[in-house]
């Protein structure tokens, strides 16, 4: 099975998947054209997993684990509050328990409070959970996953907390030094995209000097390169 952002603890795990994910891979095709796509989300038995997560909304459980799967996507944290959510409304119409799932729906929210998509999904889950991030600490108030009755079912639960925080500001240094880690990555896989693409120009130059004259009637079909450069 794929490993999923749920089972990364390396900064290389983390990075490695992002690039597995999003970085384009270009082909050429019979016909001399060339298309370059990247990977994207795993899809969910062949469809598009939030087609998929469509057709078992009204199941919680379901709900909540496929989204798990696609952590740390943005629609997947909401996917995974809502499914919680839907819990806790149930237990309180039955008025059973649901400090646990309350909890999870906090700290959900206070992970996702460490950085956006661009930068979280190269920071390892396993450091990010690791955080201190009780509601004693950071509070709800500034957490935007959470909503106004999520709140309010917190005050009252546990009260007011000590302060109102987010886990970018509790963990500014680490939060920088991830910043200043993933910029200097996708510098170098720049560099390195440059140096393929040139160094297959450079190829595809060198091959078409050093065959001979084709006769006019017999025209080359032209490579990725010559179609690109106009050659």
């Amino acid at each position: 099975m794929d490993m999923l952002w749920v089972d990364t603890t390396t900064d290389e795990e983390a990075r490695a998947l992002d690039r597995g994910m999003w970085e384009m891979v270009g082909s050429e095709q019979p016909d001399g054209t060339f298309v370059a796509q990247a990977a994207g989300p795993a899809p969910e038995s062949g469809e598009f997993w939030y087609d998929a997560l469509n057709r078992i909304k009204d199941d919680p459980d379901k709900r909540y684990a496929m989204a798990r799967r696609h952590l740390p996507l943005p629609a997947a944290w909401r996917e995974m509050a809502v499914s919680l959510r839907m819990k806790i409304r149930k237990a309180r119409k039955a008025k059973a328990g649901y400090e646990a799932e309350l909890r999870e729906l906090h700290h959900l929210a206070a992970m996702d409070s460490y950085a956006g998509y661009g930068y979280i999904q190269r920071v390892p889950y396993a450091r990010l959970a690791a955080f201190d991030l009780s509601y004693e600490r950071i509070g709800c108030d500034r957490l935007s996953l959470l909503g106004v009755t999520d709140c309010k079912w917190m005050r009252e639960l546990w009260g007011e907390a000590e302060d109102q925080s987010t886990a970018s500001e509790l963990y500014e240094d680490m939060l920088a030094a991830d910043i200043q880690r993933i910029k200097a990555d996708e510098e170098q896989e720049r560099d390195e995209r440059s140096k393929r693409l040139f160094g297959n120009l450079y190829r595809e130059i060198a091959e078409e000097r050093s065959e001979p004259t084709a006769p006019p009637e017999e025209k080359r079909r032209r490579g990725f390169f010559g179609w690109l450069f106009g050659r």
